[in-house]
């Protein structure tokens, strides 16, 4: 979703003098750890450093928020299969299904491997206990059916949650009222939004209702 970056987890071992790697030999693949638990997708580091990609709304305007189990998951299958996988990241990205958030270490067309399962991450920006905080939830790796259950077999793209966000706070500045609406499938939405001064300009006239029917219904 964003443009390729060397990641600090990748180069932070070679890095270190020597005299560090002879004294403390396991320094380094701590350090590439804890960077790796900064630097996925949607994480701190990866949003400061991936931030002005991140704004631009041909980025956040086409979310790939979910895809569907195309087959049952076990409680301890290391490969979950499903539709698509497009949208989500390549590596340590974070998804939901049911009560349960799994990461994993690859990922195909139509499947993530090395699923690490019973995982931990933000599940939401919006918490009505503390509006000014997020989400931040533990799970238990569990057994999931295809098209049963909470989620009816939806895969949730956790990773994609702080794009989600950002997009419906774009939204209800340059389109107010419209934040929480769902557009056509085959709308170009960055583009709707960069030019949806015209929309406001016409409000009340033939040529509004149109903009209006053919976002939301793709009806003219």
């Amino acid at each position: 979703m964003t443009e390729k970056r060397v990641q600090i987890n990748k180069v932070v071992k070679d890095q270190l003098p020597s005299y560090v790697k002879d004294d403390s030999p396991l320094v380094g693949e701590f350090l590439s750890a804890y960077y790796q638990g900064q630097e996925y997708q949607g994480g701190p580091i990866d949003i400061i450093n991936n931030l002005d990609s991140y704004i631009q709304l041909n980025k956040s305007g086409n979310i790939v928020g979910f895809t569907t189990l195309s087959s049952a998951v076990g409680q301890f299958d290391q490969t979950i299969f499903v539709k698509d996988t497009t949208g989500f990241p390549d590596n340590y990205g974070l998804l939901k299904i049911d009560d349960e958030i799994i990461t994993y270490t690859g990922i195909g067309t139509t499947a993530f491997t090395g699923c690490i399962r019973g995982f931990a991450g933000i599940t939401s920006f919006s918490n009505p206990d503390a509006p000014e905080e997020f989400v931040f939830s533990t799970s238990k790796a569990a057994s999931h059916a295809v098209g049963v259950g909470t989620s009816g077999g939806q895969v949730n793209n956790l990773s994609a949650l702080f794009l989600k966000e950002f997009y419906k706070k774009t939204k209800s500045t340059l389109t107010p009222g419209l934040e929480n609406v769902d557009f056509v499938n085959n709308l170009d939405v960055s583009n709707f939004i960069k030019n949806s001064k015209s929309l406001y300009q016409s409000k009340g006239t033939e040529e509004s209702f149109r903009i209006l029917f053919n976002i939301l219904y793709n009806e003219t």
